[in-house]
């Protein structure tokens, strides 16, 4: 497959995951609290059923990896109390994603994933099958922490396509990045993109200084 046409579903990927894990969710929202926690608590249990068992099929992967996204986005979702707070915590998300990315725990994996000593890193992504393998996209963190935001925000009136096409330019930041460079993490870039997203909003609903005299 050419770089090309890699990027290209690479890219499609990584926004329908992100759009299906806020899609999904806000469905969720019709449910009540309790139940919607319970739901949320029966989806990233069943992620956890398929990292213990690591099922070979690339969908079965997928339908795993979105069903966490979405129970951690549910969750997430409620403790965002404002737009601020939306920017603020995905920066200091994003702090931890750099440094663990840099050389931590991140690295590790994908270092172990590209010698073949582990395929840890292929259970915590979604993927797309690439010449009979399972090629890791975009981490289940990035979709869990960007859909609880993008639906934080949604809730918090911000217009939708603003916030679906702000967080999704983010994504494709990290993305491209990360092909250039060989792997990025991609919560920076969401941080950068929803303070931007965050400084508009407030300009738009700011009220005219009043004038006397």
């Amino acid at each position: 497959m050419s770089r090309s046409l890699f990027s290209a579903l690479a890219a499609a990927a990584t926004v329908a995951g992100f759009a299906a894990v806020v899609w999904i969710a806000r469905l969720a929202a019709a449910v009540p609290p309790s139940r919607r926690r319970l739901l949320a608590c029966g989806l990233l249990a069943a992620y956890g059923l398929a990292l213990a068992f690591r099922p070979a099929a690339w969908m079965a992967i997928d339908l795993a990896v979105l069903a966490g996204a979405i129970g951690g986005a549910i969750l997430l979702e409620g403790i965002l109390a404002t737009p601020p707070s939306v920017a603020v915590f995905l920066t200091v998300a994003g702090v931890v994603d750099f440094l663990s990315m840099s050389g931590g725990l991140s690295r590790i994996l994908v270092e172990r994933y590209r010698t073949g000593a582990g395929d840890l890193l292929v259970y915590l992504c979604l993927v797309a099958p690439i010449r009979g393998h399972a090629i890791p996209i975009v981490g289940v963190s990035d979709l869990w922490l960007a859909g609880g935001a993008a639906i934080a925000l949604l809730r918090l009136k911000l217009r939708p396509l603003a916030v679906m096409g702000t967080i999704s330019a983010g994504f494709l930041g990290a993305l491209a990045y990360g092909l250039w460079r060989g792997g990025a993490p991609a919560l920076p870039f969401l941080a950068v993109a929803v303070w931007l997203l965050v400084w508009r909003h407030s300009v738009a609903v700011r009220p005219p200084a009043s004038r006397i005299g």
